[in-house]
């Protein structure tokens, strides 16, 4: 049985896993359903799962086979306050299918599918792929392989690092017209600290790629009431993750002397671990390229454009520690991310032909790695080299 009449067995499981976790487009960190789902679909099929995984209820790890190599499948199934904006429901059932063929095919090795809630930054397991690179859930692992709709047909990634945080205010309310001079304005502590990191933008050198992104979060409640609380959330973002930490912490000094000019007490909060750049592996998006090209698709390879990073993932904190690979599946064109129009290019019904030829894709290129010894010693030698 071929690549093909499998992923046609398993066509109607695959669409409805992504058309149910489209529904539920539940929050990161509350996708109790979602990988409740993609659990109850892998042990069906003769997977072991621990779950919860690392401190994390909606976070497992679902284990095939016996031996070396092993192979990890990145599982993504968050969504944003819009839905399903950044097709996570498609990493699942794409996750999925590739899962099945493997496991279908597989003459020695272990599949090892990690489920990796909020990778969009929200709820207390936020970047919970950072979480398990840091705490050495991928030591066992030979190579890793994610997935990820987009605009275009693409292999490799690069990515910036990103540092999300909550500056909270806390002042003294008293009435804004007759005495004013009682109370501790939180709002303009904050306000005075949002202009002031605007303006750090100039202190980082270009090619840092610099990104600051803030929103107010909490302003007061009544205009004729000194506000005494204020929150704004920041995120930042280069393409150094060495350098995001020199001006994380500058931030963080700027803004704390700013509070104690006002007289307002601040609290800060850091909303997700650090997510680092990307460390392509070459050899790895190298033999995905061919897959793809051997089944008619004329991908982009990333890893050789001369383009800057543009966005941020804990799939990044990954690579840093084990060899990983990545396919960009297509699902329209010219898509902004996050926004309706990529939600509704999201929806299976619309995407599904393009996903069994990332099914195919994907696991015909792990099947390969884990039959060629000499392939997969080509993608640790990369790595191992890396910083040499």
């Amino acid at each position: 049985m071929g690549i093909d009449s499998i992923i046609r067995q398993y066509k109607n499981s695959i669409l409805s896993i992504s058309e149910k976790i489209y529904g539920y487009a539940e929050l990161g960190s509350q996708e109790y359903k979602s990988s409740k789902l993609i659990m109850d679909e892998l042990q069906k099929e003769g997977f072991i799962i621990i779950n919860p995984f690392m401190g994390m209820d909606t976070a497992f790890r679902a284990e095939y086979g016996v031996g070396t190599p092993v192979v990890g499948i990145l599982v993504e199934y968050d969504a944003l306050p819009n839905g399903h904006s950044c097709g996570h429901n498609l990493i699942s059932a794409w996750a999925y299918g590739t899962a099945m063929v493997v496991k279908s095919l597989l003459s020695s090795g272990k599949i090892v599918v990690f489920g990796t809630p909020s990778e969009e930054g929200i709820g207390p397991y936020a970047g919970s792929k950072a979480r398990m690179a840091a705490s050495n859930a991928f030591k066992d692992i030979d190579f890793v392989i994610g997935m990820h709709p987009d605009d275009r047909w693409a292999v490799g990634s690069k990515a910036l690092a990103d540092s999300e945080m909550e500056f909270i205010f806390h002042g003294k309310s008293a009435h804004m017209a007759a005495s004013p001079c009682y109370g501790i304005n939180a709002l303009d502590a904050l306000v005075t600290s949002y202009s002031a990191i605007n303006n750090m933008r100039d202190w980082a050198r270009s090619d840092r790629n610099i990104v600051v992104g803030m929103v107010i979060r909490d302003g007061g409640k009544a205009s004729n009431v000194v506000p005494d609380r204020a929150a704004m959330e920041v995120d930042l973002r280069s393409n150094s993750s060495i350098f995001l930490k020199k001006f994380v912490e500058k931030i963080k000094k700027l803004v704390n002397g700013i509070s104690e000019g006002y007289g307002t007490t601040l609290e800060i909060k850091d909303l997700m671990p650090v997510y680092t750049e990307y460390r392509a592996n070459h050899a790895i998006d190298r033999i995905l390229y061919e897959e793809l090209a051997g089944i008619g698709i004329n991908p982009v390879n990333i890893d050789e454009l001369d383009e800057p990073p543009n966005g941020s993932t804990d799939e990044a904190n990954v690579s840093l520690v084990v060899p990983t690979g990545h396919i960009d599946m297509k699902i329209g064109t010219g898509l902004p991310g996050h926004s309706d129009q990529f939600r509704e290019a999201a929806d299976p019904h619309r995407a599904g032909e393009n996903l069994m030829l990332a099914i195919h894709a994907a696991s015909s290129a792990i099947l390969h790695l884990m039959e060629d010894r000499k392939s997969l010693n080509e993608i640790k030698t990369e790595f191992d080299e890396y910083d040499q």
